[in-house]
């Protein structure tokens, strides 16, 4: 069962200047594992593996909790898997901003995303976090309120999203996870992508960008998925999965790792007690 939202995974080579750059949108720091064990069934999930590697979860009130990846290295292109939303006063004075059409984002979705968000957002690229990314001018809470999820014309995911306990708003296409409790909200947006240059459609863990969900989740058991998960979860998670056990920050945890036929990296943690 999908509890709600762990975090969006962001890689990075520079975890101190991540952190710093977000502080700016609102976060504050969860807790940080500068040598945690990488698992060796990851390995098949990374262009670059090593047996540790460095992550920094941050949260922030009001948006979605990050966490930061350092597998060291990283590579030259972003994750087209998911692409982030985020919002604030203004944009910060070292962000390059970058057309539209430089987006994995297909002429059509562009008015569908003005609808989900009730707003035209721009696109800009920041230096520190070596990410390009949508924004909103907003008087609402900073941070990252939102990601979109590219996905073939003709392959929408919505079966994915509703086993992850996604509920689409018919009107706006916007998918929310159903949760009660605010801080383990979430909020994407499918729309058709295109090729564009720059942007890897497959993903890989130790990419630039955005290229895990993760949820939290109760249930998946000890075994291997698919056998492991709810029917409806394990069909939509058909993809190459692993599973494992591993501590983080102190709490033993059952980490499952699938990869659907398109999309991010769907990651489920499970606390062990």
């Amino acid at each position: 069962m999908i509890l709600g939202l762990s975090h969006i995974a962001l890689g990075t080579d520079d975890i101190a200047g991540a952190s710093a750059r977000l502080e700016r949108l609102g976060y504050g720091l969860r807790f940080d594992e500068p040598a945690l064990e990488n698992h060796p069934d990851k390995a098949d999930f990374l262009d670059h593996y090593q047996p540790r590697h460095h992550i920094r979860a941050l949260a922030a009130e009001g948006a979605m909790a990050i966490e930061l990846l350092d597998h060291g290295a990283l590579g030259t292109e972003q994750s087209a898997a998911l692409i982030p939303v985020l919002r604030g006063p203004a944009p910060l004075a070292d962000w390059t901003p970058v057309a539209a059409a430089e987006l994995p984002l297909a002429p059509e979705a562009w008015p569908a995303l003005e609808r989900a968000l009730d707003a035209r957002p721009r696109a800009f690229h920041d230096p520190v976090l070596k990410l390009t990314f949508l924004w909103l001018d907003s008087t609402q809470a900073p941070g990252l309120h939102a990601c979109v999820l590219p996905h073939d014309a003709d392959a929408a995911p919505a079966d994915l999203l509703a086993a992850l306990r996604f509920r689409a708003d018919p009107a706006r296409g916007l998918w929310s996870l159903l949760t009660p409790l605010p801080a383990l909200q979430a909020r994407l947006i499918p729309l058709p992508r295109r090729p564009a240059p720059g942007w890897a459609v497959v993903p890989r863990l130790d990419q630039r960008g955005c290229a895990c969900l993760a949820l939290m989740a109760r249930g998946t058991g000890a075994a291997l998925p698919p056998a492991a998960l709810p029917p409806a979860l394990a069909t939509a998670l058909r993809g190459s999965s692993r599973s494992f056990s591993l501590t983080v920050a102190h709490k033993p945890c059952r980490i499952t790792m699938a990869l659907p036929g398109q999309g991010p990296f769907v990651e489920l943690v499970e606390p062990q007690t």
